[in-house]
């Protein structure tokens, strides 16, 4: 992990910004409700923006042969004991409320051509961030997937101390 202090919603719309000629090829339109004054959070860039592009190509796959409205609605907010609240929602048929936890179990799709690890790896990478990872299901209706992740705590470092290592120059050898 290469952790730095990051703003959740500017990260969220850097991520949105490289998806939207996606969503807008399936006349999906996204729209964002994004926090602006949030604390910041202390993670791995490039593994929180990897989370959000797997919510978002997921929720753009299950609207893409939708009939009547596509929308995708995307929400960042405080949430109770310190923490950032993200929410992707989708109008998609959403998944029977049975698999709300099979959907992250290792190799389990719900997609033809789908592999199975999207979700498994998403929600690993926000347990490793301190967070969680969970999803509501309106069959019919769409899905919505929420994370949560705790806030910095101003004062610390985002930064790892690095191991000090110690060479003895042999002068105590005889």
């Amino acid at each position: 992990m290469n952790p730095e202090t990051l703003g959740v919603s500017e990260m969220i719309q850097e991520t949105v910004a490289l998806l939207r000629d996606e969503a807008m090829r399936y006349n999906i339109s996204v729209r964002t409700e994004l926090a602006a004054d949030l604390p910041k959070i202390v993670g791995d860039r490039v593994q929180l923006q990897q989370v959000a592009m797997n919510l978002i190509v997921n929720s753009i796959e299950a609207m893409k042969d939708v009939d009547g409205i596509r929308e995708m609605v995307i929400r960042s907010q405080r949430d109770e004991n310190e923490q950032i609240l993200v929410s992707v929602s989708d109008t998609g048929p959403g998944f029977p409320p049975e698999l709300v936890e099979q959907i992250f179990d290792p190799f389990f799709t719900t997609k033809p051509h789908g592999t199975g690890m999207g979700l498994r790896i998403s929600r690993s990478i926000i347990e490793s961030h301190g967070g969680r990872l969970w999803a509501i299901s309106s069959p019919g209706r769409g899905a919505t997937f929420q994370l949560n992740l705790p806030v910095a705590i101003p004062g610390h470092s985002p930064h790892t101390p690095k191991s000090i290592i110690v060479q003895t120059t042999g002068q105590n050898r005889k």
